[in-house]
């Protein structure tokens, strides 16, 4: 483990919602997430770069130089400006050129993108990414990867129709493992193109079924509802079968709280039922955590099987696993205020993974933001509790900067 992931973990592993500092303790850990420029240093000296890190241009040079000696002819534009402005590797195109230009396999390519880019990896049903892919398991050069792409039926994104065939991406990486030749690949392509006009079928679907399990009239949402009656903690009608995404959401977030002496709404949120307005240039969250956030329209897109960003869907998914883990263990104890086990937390970030590396998506990672915040949350006594408190705070840290 690396030393900026066990201090990430570290302070996991020490704050507190009960801390009197918990706000300040936040504000910490945002400023604590290295920029792309410090996480590619990392990979630079990882891979053999004996120069000035401080030195921008040697860096620079560098680089190109193994673009060059890898054959590629599209050096990167703006290298200056990764380290000089912190910008980040915004075409995955890039990034596959990274992989190529340092001779990365597919284990070493799959955590440059988690731990460099933040991104997933490779996603093979974009036929390009499948080409790269088949390229780095069998050795082959970056030019030889970009002539199959020239030749390879072009792909285009649209919506998923479960009621037909769908091809999984595990079935594609299967097949892609067995071919012999570049011609078998391409063949692959010619006679699959109408399965590789979507993505993330896998993740689709089990976003699908956590959320039947969740929103059903007698799901997990209206169980915990009524169970929250019991403990006195709301008191919110149930049994409601009519309640919608919107209304399911805050509950999931722990945004639906009312006031115990007017029933009034506790968090008076935005009219056009979206979180963007207080999550936007919040102080307690990191931007790579605010990007792509989870939210009721994204979430009701999935459901419609339209086309999102691979960000959006990893996140989705570990909100609505994390939601699931947690309300099942609280509804077994018959109590909301039921303490986590000891075990209960390697437990659900195994369950996590496991959705994760089955859609493939990469492993919760401390130094990714967003992952961040539910590995924190899960090593708590009331991992479900501290999530909510965490949402509320930056609810609340939103408000305070308006007045």
């Amino acid at each position: 483990m690396g030393e900026y992931t066990k201090y990430l973990k570290n302070l996991r592993d020490e704050i507190s919602p009960e801390d009197d500092n918990y706000t300040e303790e936040l504000l910490q850990v945002v400023k604590s997430f290295r920029d792309f420029d410090e996480a590619l240093d990392n990979f630079l000296l990882k891979k053999g770069y004996a120069g000035d890190i401080h030195d921008t241009d040697e860096k620079v040079s560098y680089i190109k130089d193994k673009f060059k000696e890898a054959g590629i002819s599209s050096l990167p534009r703006n290298l200056k400006k990764w380290f000089a402005e912190k910008k980040r590797i915004e075409k995955r195109k890039i990034a596959f050129q990274f992989c190529f230009a340092f001779h990365l396999n597919l284990e070493e390519s799959e955590e440059f993108f988690r731990t460099v880019c933040l991104q997933r990896g490779f996603d093979c049903h974009y036929v390009e990414e499948a080409i790269y892919y088949y390229a780095i398991s069998n050795h082959l050069s970056y030019g030889e990867a970009e002539e199959l792409i020239e030749q390879a039926p072009e792909d285009t994104k649209g919506k998923i129709d479960f009621n037909g065939e769908v091809l999984f991406t595990a079935s594609i990486i299967k097949e892609i493992n067995r071919f012999k030749s570049k011609e078998e690949l391409l063949l692959f392509f010619r006679e699959n193109i109408e399965q590789f006009g979507y993505n993330n079928a896998t993740a689709y679907k089990y976003i699908t079924d956590l959320w039947h399990k969740i929103d059903m009239p007698d799901g997990l949402a209206e169980k915990e509802k009524a169970l929250m009656n019991l403990s006195g903690m709301q008191q919110i009608e149930t049994n409601n079968k009519n309640r919608s995404v919107w209304n399911i959401y805050l509950q999931i977030l722990g945004l639906d709280g009312c006031d115990e002496a007017d029933n009034s709404p506790l968090f008076v949120l935005d009219t056009d039922r979206t979180l963007k307005p207080f999550l936007k240039d919040n102080d307690l969250l990191h931007p790579l955590a605010e990007d792509s956030f989870p939210d009721r329209q994204g979430l009701e897109a999935i459901l419609r099987g339209e086309h999102k960003s691979n960000e959006l869907v990893r996140k989705t998914m570990i909100l609505l696993v994390f939601y699931e883990f947690w309300v099942k263990r609280i509804l077994r104890a018959g109590n909301c205020y039921a303490q986590a086990e000891p075990a209960d937390a390697e437990r659900c970030h195994a369950e996590i993974n496991r959705y994760l590396l089955d859609a493939g998506y990469p492993a919760l990672y401390a130094g990714n933001p967003y992952d961040w915040i539910f590995l924190f949350a899960m090593q708590d006594t009331y991992p479900l509790e501290t999530f909510r408190g965490f949402m509320q705070e930056l609810y609340i840290n939103c408000n305070a900067l308006e007045k």
